[in-house]
């Protein structure tokens, strides 16, 4: 099981990016939350199998919506917390 909490910086609030990544999300075996940050960022807090997360993240990376633009992404690995579901929050 592993975890990852990916926030993608520059115009990503505001053009439909939670919606794509619920989205995405759809298509995998992943669960956790995708948020608006207050300083404009959009924050991907995922877990699953490792294969599972590294497909899902490469594919949010790879097919962000038209109207975004992602200037920079960071990465941090964390603990597993147990997640079930995908959510918007």
């Amino acid at each position: 099981m592993k975890r990852e909490v990916v926030v993608l910086h520059g115009i990503v609030q505001g053009v439909g990016f939670r919606y794509k990544v619920d989205k995405i999300a759809r298509g995998h075996a992943v669960a956790g939350t995708v948020c608006n940050t207050p300083d404009g960022a959009v924050e991907i807090d995922v877990e699953g199998d490792d294969a599972a997360v590294g497909h899902f993240i490469d594919e949010v990376l790879a097919r962000p919506p038209r109207a975004a633009h992602v200037d920079r992404v960071t990465r941090e690995a964390r603990a597993p917390r147990g997640a079930r579901a995908f959510t918007i929050t």
